[in-house]
């Protein structure tokens, strides 16, 4: 009887993936001052991406908004929603980048 390789009879994981490398899809609203240039705001955040290596691969631009409550005393919004692909490690790394941005209003980073 032949013997088994570890390689063959067990995973990485429980879940049967590999640890490390593993790319995952989020998306990204964000909300920025209507004060704030709309293509600079998508250049940025593309860049921030790219800076942790994240691949964007849309981008779906929502336009100016009113909000139902103010935020930072701004009643309305520049909304920017973009689809990631990525690792989670980089994903967390993004998020604090995200959360040192003083000019943004809000943002929401959901995997899907």
């Amino acid at each position: 009887m032949a013997k088994k390789t570890t390689a063959e009879t067990k995973p990485s994981n429980p879940a049967g993936k590999p640890s490390m490398g593993v790319v995952n899809k989020y998306e990204l609203v964000v909300i920025y001052p209507t004060t704030e240039n709309e293509i600079g705001v998508e250049k940025l955040i593309s860049e921030k991406c790219k800076k942790r290596a994240l691949k964007v691969t849309g981008v779906d631009k929502w336009g100016t908004k009113t909000m139902a409550y103010e935020i930072k005393k701004q009643s309305r919004g520049y909304y920017l929603k973009l689809n990631i692909e990525g690792s989670s490690e980089a994903v967390r790394l993004l998020e604090k980048d995200l959360q040192m941005d003083d000019k943004m209003l809000r943002f929401l980073l959901i995997r899907i």
